[in-house]
């Protein structure tokens, strides 16, 4: 039997999907692989009446004997300054019956149920308890907020919660993650100190405990098990074969979780059971990792996607372990007190220079059946996950940021890897993110409608490296198909990262919103054109503005990461890509942005190019090699610390742009001296009339009678209405009524021609207009065309990127 397991502590409203991609590649090789969310379930444990009253009694306890308290608060930069510590604490015990007597309807209530509590949440009359989140927020709403606050207010009684539980009793402690300070970092290369930190109160007496009774569940049903690894019929537990666990660590701050998960597996079987981790974490930080003690909780590291590596790791444990010096796969495993290390973990050697559009041929590489086959048939089965458990909390009323956490989201890649794969901040050295594999659209949309059906849950989010714009379009049209009449299945919805660029026309971006795609996130990084080319983005400052205006003129939300603090970036260059942003936001073609520091690491090409000669003004610190180190992944370099200083006043200028605050000039919100912004005023809405113009001349524009491409008919079911003596062919476009006058003889025609390109793969662009020449004439079929292009009438006229 193979167990798989999500540690905490990630995001709490819908399941991590690395696990159920697992699942199905074992699955699909006979194992029986049950899945816990342990996220989920130690959230559960804290958060109800049972574990409030174990938290309360602690700190009173704690205070009652003088013990020393936790004295640090994590409270938002934009909540108001807490009171001292000590009322804090007194306010939380004050209002303990408070708390016990509400926690359960206030996750119920973020879990969608017991709704009749969020009038009593949006009355704010002092009958439930408060904190400084909770009373910030409040404070934003003029102390009256309306009932659709409620979700707003009822995430935020939560955190505040979870910094009661962080200032009193365990530092480590957050909603979404435990402990990550220990786990990354330039400055983080000891495991002996991340061993040291997994006794925190909230692992020690709330997940071990939870662990054990999972053990207990497991062996009940290693007990019934028909597992090819089991032995069935035998009687009890330890006449059982080998029992494998894997555990995936995508984020550093799920790392002490992993790790207790481990060491909990091994005290309770011994040397019957093999752990196993892997996840995005493992892929970045531990590809270099050295250090054999590591070995005491995990028996192997697998890398990248899992599946060569699992593979090679279940074969070895099949033949009795063979030989233990045996390099495998893509894996890491000690042997006498030495670490392995297996082919295809070391990054290949890649270009300096990026690729263009016609040079994107890497791909995988492995044995044959192991990582290819795996991600060609392996999708995310949650058939068996109960979604009513998570919580659909709201950070706040942006509705782009909205998306990541109000929706139980079914998470899958449309792609594997990066079809871009180049900018020199990335970590475009590792296999998972260089190796570009596209799933086919057809088979991954039936099996989200598969997977739709069983769980109740049609949001789907694309949690690609950046969706490759072909993959889409022909998402977006398998999902129109479902609307068409007969159709027996529900359309989904869907969202996800993508690159902003050239290919996100208008016509493609309204094909996209017609088929469900409600918003994107994309980096931007630097928002200044040599930015762009310095970092390889192989886009310009235009493409951004076309592809961002096309987002928001299909109703689409857009959201942007930025990135500050390169290591040859000057503050000119800074405040220039936040005047820019500014102007994005006041022209209001982007939702929510963030702002990230450069970090430089080891699999970037940025470092690549380095560590052969280029960059010469990039002085790295320390030894780039650390032999024996832990996590060696984060790099530092001189000079890195004077960029400290912009993160708030970044932070902030954000936070006031988000509020739709974008009057202020940039300069003024550094509380340092900085330069004026080097760009025109009028940059961004100069960009965006040249788009318009653009637009507008192509969409005025008849196809040729060799025109290449393929039209689609977008608006609503055409309809023929007669006007005393006229006609018109009526429709519904983007909330807007449509008419198109005809001549008596001429609607069916028309109608029958527009219902036809509104089904499947649309028509060919020179076919259509053909038909409508021959229907209305020349003339008019000119002014009709341009009729209908304003009016949900899409053309495609090259084939998009990724495909």
């Amino acid at each position: 039997m193979i167990c798989l397991i999500q540690p905490p502590l990630v995001q709490i409203n819908t399941p991590y999907p690395a696990p159920y991609y697992l699942k199905t590649f074992l699955e699909n090789r006979g194992f029986q692989t049950p899945v816990w969310d342990h996220s989920i379930a130690l959230f559960e444990r804290i958060f109800c009446r049972a574990g409030l009253e174990r938290i309360f009694a602690r700190v009173t306890a704690l205070k009652n004997t003088n013990t020393a308290i936790h004295v640090s608060l994590n409270n938002p930069p934009a909540a108001r300054p807490a009171p001292h510590i000590a009322s804090l604490i007194d306010q939380f015990l004050s209002e303990e019956p408070r708390w016990l007597s509400c926690i359960d309807r206030l996750t119920n209530f973020l879990r969608g149920s017991d709704r009749e509590f969020g009038h009593l949440l949006a009355l704010a009359n002092g009958v439930l308890p408060g904190g400084p989140r909770f009373d910030a927020c409040l404070d934003s709403l003029d102390g009256n907020p309306p009932p659709d606050a409620a979700p707003l207010l009822a995430s935020k009684l939560l955190s505040d919660l979870a910094d009661f539980i962080t200032v009193t009793l365990d530092l480590s402690f957050s909603l979404i993650r435990y402990v990550p300070s220990l786990a990354a970092g330039a400055g983080f290369r000891d495991f002996s100190a991340v061993a040291q930190g997994l006794d925190g109160y909230i692992l020690r007496e709330f997940y071990r405990p939870l662990l054990e009774e999972q053990w207990d569940s497991l062996d009940r049903l290693l007990a019934e098990s028909k597992d090819p690894f089991g032995s069935p019929g035998a009687e009890g537990v330890n006449a059982q074969g080998p029992l494998v666990i894997g555990v995936t660590i995508p984020f550093p701050g799920c790392l002490a979780g992993a790790l207790a998960c481990a060491s909990s597996a091994k005290a309770h079987y011994g040397d019957r059971v093999t752990t196993i981790c892997g996840g995005g974490y493992v892929n970045t930080e531990l590809r270099f990792m050295e250090e054999p003690a590591f070995f005491d909780y995990f028996d192997y590291l697998s890398f990248d996607r899992g599946y060569g590596s699992l593979s090679a790791i279940l074969e070895h444990i099949a033949q009795g372990n063979g030989a233990k010096d045996t390099p495998l796969y893509k894996t890491k495993h000690r042997h006498s007190g030495h670490v392995i290390t297996g082919p295809g973990i070391t990054p290949a050697p890649f270009p300096l220079q990026p690729p263009t559009e016609e040079s994107h041929t890497f791909r995988l590489t492995g044995p044959p059946g192991n990582d290819i086959e795996g991600i060609a048939f392996s999708v995310p089965d949650y058939s068996k996950v109960d979604f009513s458990r998570y919580l659909l909390p709201v950070d706040d009323l942006n509705p782009m940021h909205r998306l990541w956490s109000d929706g139980r989201w079914l998470k899958v890649y449309l792609a594997h890897g990066c079809y871009w794969h180049a900018c020199a901040f990335c970590d475009v050295g590792l296999d998972y993110i260089r190796g570009f594999e596209p799933l086919e659209p057809e088979a991954l949309y039936r099996h989200l409608q598969d997977q739709a059906e069983k769980t109740g849950v049609r949001g789907i989010h694309l949690v690609d490296e950046a969706a490759p714009p072909a993959s889409l379009l022909r998402l977006a049209l398998l999902n129109r198909e479902a609307e068409q009449p007969g159709q027996l299945k529900q359309p989904l919805i869907f969202w996800g990262n993508i690159r902003f660029e050239k290919d996100f026309t208008p016509d493609l971006t309204a094909i996209l919103a017609a088929g469900g795609l409600v918003g994107v996130s994309g980096g931007i990084e630097v928002a200044a054109e040599a930015g762009f080319k310095r970092i390889g983005k192989g886009i310009g400052l235009r493409d951004v503005i076309n592809a961002c205006a096309a987002f928001k003129e299909a109703g689409i939300l857009t959201h942007a990461y930025l990135i500050y603090g390169y290591w040859d970036q000057d503050d000119q260059e800074i405040i220039d890509s936040a005047e820019i942003l500014r102007q994005l936001f006041a022209a209001g073609l982007l939702d929510s942005a963030f702002w990230h520091k450069f970090v430089l690491t080891r699999h970037s090409r940025i470092y690549a190019e380095w560590k052969r000669g280029g960059h010469p003004e990039l002085m790295v610190r320390g030894d780039e090699n650390e032999c024996g180190a832990f996590a060696l992944n984060d790099l530092s370099f001189e000079g890195e610390e004077q960029f400290d200083r912009f993160t708030e006043p970044l932070d902030l200028l954000l936070a006031s742009w988000m509020a739709n605050n974008t009057a202020l000039p940039v300069e003024r919100a550094f509380p340092f001296m900085v330069p004026k912004p080097g760009v025109p005023a009028d940059l961004i809405p100069g960009l965006l009339d040249a788009y318009a113009r653009n637009r507008d001349r192509e969409r005025a524009e008849t196809p040729a009678a060799d025109q290449a491409g393929r039209v689609y008919f977008l608006g609503s079911k055409p309809v023929i209405q007669q006007r005393g003596r006229g006609t018109n062919l009526f429709w519904r476009w983007r909330l807007e009524d449509r008419r198109l006058r005809l001549t008596p003889e001429t609607p069916a025609a028309v109608q029958a021609l527009l219902e036809e390109a509104a089904r499947g793969d649309g028509l060919p662009a020179a076919d259509f207009y053909r038909e409508l020449a021959q229907i209305l004439g020349d003339e008019t079929a000119k002014k009709a065309w341009k009729v209908l292009r304003e009016g949900g009438l899409a053309m495609l006229t090259k084939k998009a990127s990724g495909s």
